[in-house]
């Protein structure tokens, strides 16, 4: 046989024992690599199902808390329908972003346009965790009037969408802050059954009929009271 053959032969067989011995390292390495990738996997899941179910969800009239249109002093809550689905983070989520961009007009906007609302946690007690972008309270006008309009806006709006929410804390850029804006003091919970209950009542949709006119009542002599027997004043 010559020689070049028997090199060629060593050198296949070499290759070969050289693949039998890595095989099971390769298979080890596979191995690690499934149950990472099937954990990304899961975890971009979770993250996109609550926004293809909300926007698959069939739409349902919830009242938003803007600035009255005729008061701007007052909210006004407007039935609006949206598509919040059944996810309580995700509701907050649509509920608390139209109000802030949904408004029917620019005045009617409690909170400044510029506001991102950064993440959204309901915890099992109940009590809900809110961060907005710096622009609450940057943007918003200092003032106590103007912050407890926004304040309440968010409050009332959230409770509509997720009665389940209870209590409300508000961060600012992830931090907790003293004020919004100067004012109003966010260093506790808000209790959002309470603030719920004070809520204004949506107005009639359609006007009530107007009352029938009262029924006039057949005229009679008035009957004069002479003047010594009159009742005195005081008695």
């Amino acid at each position: 046989m010559p020689k070049a053959v028997r090199i060629a032969i060593l050198l296949l067989v070499l290759a070969v024992l050289a693949g039998l011995i890595e095989l099971p390292v390769l298979r080890l390495q596979i191995s690690r690599l499934q149950p990472t990738e099937q954990t990304e996997e899961v975890a971009r899941r979770e993250v996109i199902r609550p926004a293809v179910e909300a926007r698959d969800a069939k739409k349902e009239k919830v009242p938003i808390y803007w600035l009255s249109a005729t008061d701007p002093e007052q909210l006004a809550p407007v039935e609006t329908p949206l598509a919040l689905g059944s996810d309580p983070v995700e509701r907050a989520r649509v509920a608390l972003e139209s109000l802030i961009t949904g408004a029917p007009t620019p005045e009617q906007r409690p909170l400044p346009l510029d506001t991102s609302l950064l993440a959204f946690y309901l915890l099992d007690d109940g009590t809900a965790v809110a961060d907005f972008s710096e622009e609450l309270s940057k943007e918003l006008p200092s003032g106590i009037a103007t912050e407890q309009l926004a304040l309440d806006a968010i409050t009332r709006t959230l409770h509509a969408a997720v009665p389940q929410a209870h209590r409300l804390h508000i961060l600012i850029d992830g931090q907790e802050v003293e004020t919004l804006a100067g004012h109003v003091d966010l260093s506790g919970a808000f209790d959002l059954t309470l603030i719920a209950s004070a809520a204004p009542v949506p107005a009639p949709q359609t006007a009530a009929p107007a009352p029938a006119p009262p029924a006039k009542a057949p005229a009679t002599e008035e009957k004069k009271i002479p003047a010594a027997t009159r009742p005195r004043g005081g008695e």
